[in-house]
């Protein structure tokens, strides 16, 4: 999957999966191609990445998630580099 106008990753590359996660909300931005992309606020700016729904089987998307339950997602978006700005 490819992220039209990627902005730089090099800043994300020092974020850690914790501090994305800990006491924070994911928040429902938009749908493409089979993807539910969602928002979280990390260290003052605000980051997007995909939610493949072939992953999901029958689980329940909803506007807001605690971003730890999207861990799983959010820690395959830095390995792929599509946790990018928002």
């Amino acid at each position: 999957m490819v992220i039209e106008n990627p902005q730089s990753i090099s800043c994300m590359r020092e974020l850690k999966i914790k501090e994305i996660v800990k006491d924070n909300v994911a928040r429902f931005s938009f749908y493409r191609a089979g993807y539910c992309f969602y928002e979280v606020e990390v260290a003052g700016g605000k980051y997007k990445f995909p939610v493949s729904l072939e992953d999901l089987g029958t689980a329940t998307l909803l506007a807001e998630h605690k971003a730890i339950t999207l861990m799983r997602y959010i820690r395959k978006a830095l390995e792929d580099k599509t946790f990018v700005k928002a």
